[in-house]
């Protein structure tokens, strides 16, 4: 299976000859014309993002500082028609990766992609550990002794939120912003039904009960006994 790139672009006629010269080299490219669909699409694992900047929505830079205050997330390319010095830099300090100027030749986004791909590879995501259980961020898998099991994306934004804030509350307010970058929960305990799976799963590893509800206040991630005192 190749690497999978999320092309975040309006214009077909640049998005979709993109996405098939990329798929002619190997890779999977996916497709999303405005920054609400690339949202969407983060339910999935990417291993880079190309971005324009130009969306019918909103602004690409949007997404970019969205996505860069998720617990994990990709190198983004962005492709923009500002060639400016100050331009570039003002993209680098949002915390893109690299950028392509506007028209380009397909070899060199190419080229420019496989280095991306190639210094994420060398930055290898050490495991989060919280006592026994440890977390892959790259691969979402969970485990605890010789038990594992998969989280899916947001669980795993999810866990990777209460690993740095252990024995801590955790509110409602703090998971909807940092996992999805919302202020307000879109659907009826929308939280509670993503908890209650991360819960599951975490006992399928450790049956240590480590996810406590504090009434009107939010969640901790302890035993009950630490709770308690």
């Amino acid at each position: 299976m190749g690497y999978r790139i999320l092309i975040v672009e309006d214009e077909a006629d640049l998005s979709g000859p993109l996405a098939e010269n990329l798929k002619d080299d190997g890779f999977e490219a996916e497709i999303a014309p405005t920054v609400e669909k690339a949202r969407q699409s983060l339910t999935s694992h990417w291993d880079l993002v190309i971005l324009d900047l130009m969306l019918p929505d909103m602004p690409g830079e949007t997404f970019l500082n969205y996505l860069k205050q998720q617990p994990t997330y990709p190198p983004v390319l962005v492709l923009t028609a500002r060639g400016a010095v100050q331009d570039k830099l003002s993209l680098f300090k949002q915390g893109c990766d690299d950028y392509l100027t506007k028209p380009f030749i397909y070899e060199e986004l190419r080229e420019r992609v496989r280095a991306l791909l190639r210094r994420s590879q060398r930055v290898t995501q050490e495991h989060l550990r919280f006592e026994d259980i440890h977390l892959d961020p790259a691969t979402f898998k969970l485990e605890a002794g010789s038990l594992t099991t998969i989280l899916t994306p947001k669980e795993a934004s999810i866990l990777k939120l209460f690993f740095s804030a252990p024995g801590k509350v955790v509110s409602r307010k703090e998971i909807l912003e940092n996992v999805w970058g919302l202020r307000e929960e879109p659907g009826t305990n929308f939280i509670g039904v993503h908890l209650f799976n991360l819960r599951k799963k975490l006992n399928e590893v450790d049956r240590g009960d480590w996810l406590q509800t504090v009434r009107a206040s939010g969640f901790v991630f302890c035993k009950p006994e630490a709770l308690a005192t």
